[in-house]
């Protein structure tokens, strides 16, 4: 049974109200009432601070705290929910991994680490930040003329000092989905662990962790159909188990003895080692939710949705003379992202355009600056599709580009 987007509509108030087609998804999702209810309910009804305390609410808190754990780390394939830490977002979850392994000496001094050029900042900063200040040396992987890496030059990349490859599996600009296996099988014939940002996957496609063969991941509830402030490190647990984190605060420990000057710290197991401080609670609730609605509805027949209406996209906007796609012209390399430019305007004019017309995109560089660079364009309009768009929202963008492009012609 395919997806009836016509239905799920119905779970998103903000689509009736407005009128609007909402194509700004790779950014972040709409939230279904059913996730707004789900939160609303446990903050009335169940409500406290997690884990120590033996009151009713604080155990009943408790338990929806680790059951959230729990269902994702079954959405995504883990062994067990001892390997999925809650934190912010993917960003946090990228900072909070680079740290750790720069903290455990597992990157140090003369050590190297492959990224691309077409990786997000959530990616980009914080690693070669962490790399700088420890001597390690960033090897950059360059992308070709469609904005797709080169992966076919990754064995010149890699070497005995080679750590980590760290990657986008979707680029949030070309929708380019990389081959994850191919990655992970040269990665491991030097013995680099494999750091997949699944930011742009994990919401839009059947996704295991464990298929693929990753060490770790990272991903953001947002994008997802789940509150904003909790986003996912997941990582192997025997990996987990072995490393201590770089940050220290109430949760996270088992014991602290101060000794003379010194401290010794037990930490506890993970995943609450990584979790130090209140975590995001109530935001949980919400993504426990956003993951049930998810399968209920079955990343198989999500992704199929999202690749027809990629498809059509992709085709209509290419067959306008001055719009220029960026990315694979082949639908078959990328999913549920189309990237474009009116050739001679500036991005924001289309955007504002199609604002006026009720329907959001997202405008820019994307939090990829590189890549465009790289691509030579000042920004892009992009287009990313979900569970709630129907074959009408791309009718509606297709039809408002061409008079645009009808009014404005050639800039």
């Amino acid at each position: 049974m395919m997806l009836d987007c016509s239905l799920v509509r119905e779970d998103f108030e903000v689509i009736a109200r407005e009128g609007i087609a909402y194509l700004d998804n790779a950014a972040s999702t709409l939230k279904p009432r059913q996730v707004i209810e789900a939160m609303a309910s446990f903050m009335r009804e169940s409500y406290a601070n997690v884990h120590r305390g033996v009151h009713r609410l604080s155990v009943r808190a408790s338990m929806a705290y680790e059951t959230a754990h729990e269902a994702v780390a079954k959405f995504i394939g883990a062994d067990s929910w001892e390997e999925v830490v809650f934190l912010r977002n993917t960003t946090e979850a990228s900072q909070l991994l680079v740290e750790t392994l720069v903290t455990n000496g597992v990157i140090g001094e003369g050590d190297e680490v492959v990224l691309t050029e077409a990786e997000h900042h959530s990616i980009l900063l914080p690693w070669l930040r962490a790399l700088k200040r420890v001597g390690a040396k960033p090897r950059i992987l360059p992308v070709n003329d469609e904005g797709v890496p080169e992966w076919g030059l990754l064995d010149e990349y890699l070497g005995k000092r080679t750590k980590a490859v760290v990657f986008a599996h979707i680029s949030n600009v070309t929708g380019y989905v990389t081959n994850v296996r191919e990655v992970v099988k040269k990665a491991r014939s030097v013995g680099a662990l494999v750091v997949l940002d699944a930011a742009q996957s994990i919401p839009h496609m059947p996704f295991n962790v464990k298929e693929l063969g990753i060490d770790f991941a990272l991903f953001s509830g947002h994008k997802m159909l789940g509150p904003t402030g909790i986003g996912v490190l997941w990582g192997r647990a025997d990996l987990l188990r072995e490393l201590e984190p770089p940050l220290g605060g109430g949760g996270s420990v088992r014991d602290v003895v101060l000794a003379g000057v010194g401290v010794r710290v037990e930490w506890d197991d993970p995943p609450w080692r990584f979790e130090a401080g209140t975590p995001p609670i109530i935001e949980a609730v919400g993504l426990a939710e956003a993951v049930a609605y998810l399968k209920r509805l079955g990343m198989g027949d999500v992704a199929r949705h999202e690749k027809e209406l990629t498809t059509k996209a992709l085709a209509e906007l290419s067959s306008i003379d001055e719009v220029e796609v960026v990315g694979p012209k082949d639908p078959g390399r990328r999913h549920g992202i189309v990237s474009f430019v009116v050739r001679g305007h500036n991005p924001d004019a289309v955007g504002v355009w199609l604002d006026a017309r009720k329907i959001a995109v997202r405008t820019g560089k994307h939090c990829a600056h590189p890549l465009h660079h790289r691509l030579g364009l000042d920004g892009t309009v992009r287009a990313s599709f979900y569970i709630y768009n129907c074959v009408d929202d791309v009718e509606r963008l297709v039809s408002a580009v061409r008079e645009y492009v009808a009014r404005y012609g050639r800039g």
